[in-house]
């Protein structure tokens, strides 16, 4: 009450008006001047005034202006039960509030009683004013509604915001009963821990006036019952997480609450194809053959005995591996890496990667998907050397024996048939994997009511070993210049002329190679990058939902995934 400020007015309270007043007779007598009383809309002027030194902050209660004006008008009224009768709506938001004490029924006629953002732990009942219809507890850290079950709340309660909290244990829903909760029309129980959607909605049925109720956020909500079973089982609904529940709704989800709820969840998580990888530097030498593939990686909550894999006629991979499990989670456990298949280098690699992972611990899929999930692009690099004729011996020594009688022909056709020899017979080296590039998809979406998130993730732009190994030989060409070159080309910046330029004009053996080399590397090196695209992965998860009743008594529907679309 102290936001009130009335002893802080420009009439000073109570104590100025009696002056005004006296003023006014003092007026009748010619003692007081007109032109020093103190005008009673300029008063109030002051107080609405946005540049007004006396202007407050009303957001807390429409009815703060209004008795701040009051204190103008008729201060004489202001009293300590006036006051507490005059308020109806109260708003203390992000106030570290963290008591709901017996102070509060002073306030006899308070209807609306907002206290989101604060630090309340518990909710006593009996410090609830009776003529309460609006009770908003959002963003604290109320663990259990035990205390509602000794002391009735307030029986005109028409809303009861209670989302955000550490509410997870079914015994707290036993609280919502006809008798307890007569006139609740709206109940918000968004981002909760309850995970047992059966246990919920039919804790929920006893609520006889029931029109709005918000779930979402909650584990719950991942099930692909969700939300028909609700809407078939709650059939006074009107909103559900906010939305408006229409007719269609109704007939699509008609008869889905006598099925049995499915408390598995299920995400299809789909890698498409990809973009932007540089094309692989061909090798200097002959041997060894280099052959490069790569593949898209991307972290999962660790359920592989339940998870269904469809590449196209290949099982999708599990790396479990400590060294990838480690690198990938960020540290976090039960996250396990799954990869593609790897693919040859194009210029759009096609992935067609879709799985089906299934979870029965919504609440780590829950959490798992408010942090998001790492997805990589791995280069997996093989050596492959020619393997060591069976007869090397033997022909080394016919070979030393005929010496120089072998014609140029001869040698040549010899080198020929080597060749396919060892193409034939290869000894691989074991695979080098290197992570190109890595980016992090936020999920946050899928617990507030999206069904799928379909992304373009952009890796940013990757060099080609090509690129760096000229770029690296152009520097050290750079370098090895005297020092003599460089202080006379600083010196003749101003003029336009550069080292190159003289050194290739006055000298005509190595100056003029290095103005040849030099010169055509400024455009090649702006192509290069103007060229460029940027690495791109399109990666998409959905959750799986039933989307109508005749998903169950049609044995060929299921539950919908991305090959439905």
């Amino acid at each position: 009450m102290m936001m009130i400020v009335l002893e802080h007015e420009p009439t000073t309270g109570q104590q100025c008006k009696p002056r005004l007043r006296e003023c006014e007779e003092q007026d009748d007598d010619g003692e007081c001047d007109d032109a020093a009383l103190e005008e009673e809309d300029a008063l109030l002027e002051l107080l609405r005034s946005p540049l007004s030194p006396w202007r407050e902050e009303y957001s807390w209660s429409p009815q703060a202006l209004a008795l701040r004006e009051l204190a103008v008008k008729t201060p004489e009224i202001l009293k300590d039960n006036f006051i507490y009768s005059f308020f109806t709506v109260l708003r203390i938001v992000d106030k570290r509030v963290s008591v709901i004490d017996e102070g509060l029924l002073r306030f006899s006629c308070l209807e609306e009683l907002v206290l989101s953002a604060n630090n309340i732990t518990t909710l006593p009942p009996e410090n609830l004013p009776k003529t309460l219809q609006v009770l908003e507890l959002y963003a604290n850290h109320i663990s259990s509604l035990k205390s509602l079950s000794t002391h009735p709340p307030p029986p005109h309660l028409q809303h009861l915001g209670l989302g955000n909290n550490t509410l997870s244990h079914p015994e707290d829903l036993q609280i919502f009963t006809a008798d307890l909760w007569p006139q609740l029309l709206s109940l918000d129980l968004s981002w909760s821990g309850f995970t047992e959607l059966a246990v919920v909605v039919e804790a929920l049925s006893g609520l006889p006036r029931l029109q709005s109720l918000v779930l979402e956020g909650s584990p719950l909500t991942l099930t692909p019952s969700y939300p028909g079973f609700v809407l078939d089982s709650l059939l006074r609904l009107l909103y559900l997480d906010q939305t408006r529940v229409t007719p269609d709704d109704r007939h699509r989800f008609n008869g889905l609450a006598q099925f049995k709820v499915c408390e598995e969840a299920e995400v299809t998580v789909c890698v498409l194809k990809m973009r932007g990888v540089p094309r692989p530097a061909l090798p200097l030498d002959e041997f060894p053959l280099v052959s490069h593939s790569y593949s898209v990686s991307y972290e999962f909550l660790d359920h592989p005995q339940s998870q269904d894999s469809e590449q196209h006629g290949e099982e999708a991979s599990i790396s479990c591996s400590p060294e990838d499990h480690l690198k990938t989670s960020r540290g976090r456990q039960n996250q396990a890496m799954n990869n593609t298949a790897k693919q040859e280098w194009a210029e759009t690699i096609e992935f067609n990667y879709r799985k089906t992972h299934h979870s029965r611990d919504l609440t780590a899929l829950k959490n798992f998907l408010l942090r998001g999930l790492w997805l990589s692009v791995e280069e997996e690099k093989v050596l492959s050397w020619p393997a060591p004729p069976e007869e090397s011996a033997g022909t080394k020594t016919s070979a030393d024996k005929k010496g120089k009688e072998i014609t140029d022909m001869g040698q040549k056709s010899k080198d020929k048939k080597k060749k396919k020899e060892s193409m034939l017979n290869l000894i691989h080296e074991p695979p080098v994997k290197h992570t190109l590039a890595s980016v992090h998809v936020e999920l946050k979406d899928l617990l507030e009511g999206k069904n799928q998130i379909q992304v373009k993730c952009d890796l940013g732009v990757l060099f080609s070993e090509k690129s760096m190994r000229t770029t690296v030989s152009r520097d050290k060409e750079q370098s090895k210049r005297p020092k003599e070159v460089k202080k006379e080309e600083r010196k003749n910046i101003s003029s336009g002329e550069t080292s190159a330029q003289r050194t290739g004009t006055s000298s005509k053996g190595k100056g003029k190679r290095r103005v040849e080399n030099e010169t055509p590397s400024a455009p090649a090196d702006d192509l290069m990058h103007s060229s460029m695209e940027p690495l791109v992965v399109e990666f998409s998860v959905q959750l799986g939902r039933v989307t109508s009743t005749s998903q169950f008594t049609n044995p060929h529907c299921s539950t919908t995934t991305l090959s439905d679309l």
